[in-house]
């Protein structure tokens, strides 16, 4: 009888902990790097992001639509499960390719950008799935930045 008791306490306790979780913050994107523009242009950075919850998490799912001034480059997808620590900032690295006709549709605006050193209007959108125990919850992802053009490395 007490074991039912405490079995239906933690199981209350842990769903009333999931439902309350907040979505995760974005902090900022790192090491910006292009390369393989030739052939199959690969695109990786870090993107920082804040676990504001009490406890910690692991991001699931992460399916998200690369922009950059209006064209869309990639979709970005998590290829490892990343761990989000309680009320803390964390990096997950994306490596991410697109193909050269897109590529090609943006660097016109791109070559601008890049001579006169302005900002790129960089656009993620799409959904990213926290879980917590059996638990998990999907929030929606939406970042828009002017990200500085001398943040760009470009690689072989």
């Amino acid at each position: 009888m007490n074991f039912r008791l405490l079995f239906l306490s933690i199981v209350a306790i842990a769903c009333a902990s999931c439902s309350s979780l907040k979505p995760l913050e974005y902090r900022s994107i790192n090491n910006f790097n292009v390369s393989k523009v030739t052939s199959t242009p690969q695109l990786t950075f870090d993107l920082q992001l804040f676990n504001p919850n009490t406890i910690g998490a692991k991001l699931k799912d992460f399916n998200v639509s690369l922009e950059m001034n209006g064209i869309k480059l990639t979709e970005v997808k998590l290829a490892e499960v990343a761990h989000a620590g309680a009320q803390s900032e964390f990096s997950i690295p994306m490596n991410v390719s697109t193909s050269v006709d897109q590529l090609v549709r943006f660097l016109p605006d791109a070559f601008t950008m890049f001579t006169s050193g302005s900002s790129i209007n960089l656009h993620l959108n799409g959904s990213v799935t926290v879980k917590k125990f059996i638990f998990h919850k999907t929030f929606p992802f939406d970042v828009q930045e002017a990200f500085d053009t001398k943040k760009i490395r470009l690689g072989k």
